[in-house]
This record gives structure tokens, C-alpha cells and sequence, in this order.
């Protein structure tokens, strides 16, 4: 790392936010998106957002959410498999997007389902709707053992991860490049906002930082994710044009 930063600049052993968008550009019908997913990450959030205001496809608004109908996410693992076949037979036909995202906690019950959904995504590789698309996430497997995802289904998929960010000013810079400009001006009480946001932003940072612990909680084991921050990002903004006194 320090010879590569040496001889060709630290822009290139600095870790920075992934263009999800540009990464599935090859994404079709036929070739599924895979996210190994890192402590806290949430591929949920990031395929909404793809498919709310991406324009890789038409150059437009895609309009792919939960609201429009046009968005299914349904977690394997949870005895689901029979309304996952279903989504998958109605997005094929009607050009949705599916997430399917694979559940630790809940892995020995997935390993049939898997193979079944190998079949059904080949089997809807031809003859689908151009727009149909297919998220699939999943953790690493913690032992080769575990690890039961069908190998066709990997070698078939673009795989997408992004590596766990090291270092307190890493973790930092990415979770404030994660809010734009209308987020920053969501509320009137503009200098409390800020600051209160960036104490938030810090905090996130600190228990992502600590990778040497895992996902540990109050309660509980869990990840701080990003849709953890956004939400107190919301709670934020509601307390301070409630509450005259901070």
C-alpha cells in the first residue's frame, strides 16, 4: 500500500464510493446483479435509488419502486420461495426489477430454493421483457462449508462489492458524500442542522470503524447502515422545526 501511494499518488489506494449505476450497465434479462455485501452495507437502498432516478437504460426518470408496483424485494429464507417465483414470473413478463436478498440468520433454510432459482433465471433469460432485471444479495459465507450459493448463478451475475473502508477520515468522507445538497438543506434551522448532522455522521463513522468487534449494538448484534443514519437524518430534521429550544 505505502509503495503504491509512493510511486503512483494515494488516489489509487483510497477507497471511494461506488457508481452503482455504472456498474450495471451490462447488466439484462439474463445477466443478474450480485451484491456481496460488507458489514452495513444495504443493497436495498442503493437498487431503490438506482431505480428511481438512474438513466442508464432511456435517459429518463426509470420510476423502478416500491410505489409505482414495479419493484419487488423478497427476502430468501423465509419460506418465500413460492412469491419469489411468482414476482419473478410476473417482472419477467412485465419488465419489473426484483431484489432477492439472501439472509445469514437464515441460510440452511435457502440452500433448495437456490437451486430452484437457478433454474428460473435461465429459464427467463430469453423471451423476457427488455427491463427485467435481478438483485441478488448475500453476505460472505464465514466457512467454505457454508458457502451455498450455485456456482452457475455466480458465474452468470455481475458481481458487485465494495470493500470495507478503513480508517476514521475513510469512513467519514464517504458517509457525508452520501447526502446531497437538498438533503443538507432540508431544514430552516440550517446551523444546528449542520452541525448536529456531522456529530450523526461522525458517530456512524465510529461503529463502522470498529471491525474488530462486528455488528455489535445495545441490545443486540447489528450493523449502524446507512438507512439507520438516513432515518436519524429525518428524526433530525422533524425534532429541530418542532422544538424551539435545542
Amino acid at each position: 500500500r505505502n509503495f503504491v501511494e509512493e510511486k503512483l499518488g494515494s488516489r489509487y489506494v483510497e477507497s471511494t464510493r461506488m457508481d452503482l449505476a455504472k456498474s450495471c450497465e451490462d447488466s439484462s434479462p439474463a445477466t443478474p446483479v450480485f451484491f456481496i455485501l460488507s458489514p452495513g452495507e444495504d443493497s436495498l437502498e442503493d437498487t431503490e435509488t438506482l431505480g428511481l432516478t438512474s438513466y442508464f437504460f432511456y435517459r429518463q426518470s426509470l420510476g423502478f419502486t416500491r410505489d409505482s408496483g414495479r419493484f419487488h424485494n423478497i427476502s430468501l429464507g423465509q419460506e418465500q420461495e413460492m412469491v419469489a417465483e411468482e414476482a419473478l414470473e410476473k417482472a419477467a413478463r412485465h419488465g419489473h426489477w426484483v431484489l432477492l436478498p439472501v439472509l445469514q440468520q437464515n441460510i440452511h433454510l435457502v440452500a433448495k430454493g437456490l437451486r430452484t432459482l437457478e433454474k428460473l433465471l435461465k429459464q427467463y433469460s430469453e423471451e423476457s421483457h427488455p427491463d427485467f432485471r435481478v438483485f441478488i444479495s448475500a453476505e460472505p459465507a464465514p466457512t467454505p462449508e457454508e458457502h451455498i450459493i450455485p456456482q452457475g448463478m455466480l458465474e452468470n451475475s455481475i458481481k458487485i462489492t465494495s470493500e470495507l473502508l478503513t480508517g476514521m477520515l475513510a469512513n467519514l468522507r464517504a458517509v457525508l458524500y452520501s447526502f446531497d445538497q437538498d438533503t443538507l438543506e432540508l431544514c430552516t434551522r440550517e446551523a444546528e442542522f449542520k452541525g448536529i448532522l456531522f456529530s450523526l455522521c461522525y458517530f456512524h463513522a465510529c461503529l463502522a470503524g470498529r471491525l474488530k468487534f462486528g455488528p455489535q449494538g445495545w441490545n443486540g448484534r447489528y450493523p449502524f447502515s446507512a438507512r439507520d443514519l438516513a432515518v436519524c437524518v429525518t428524526v433530525l430534521c422533524n425534532c429541530l422545526e418542532t422544538h424551539t429550544k435545542v
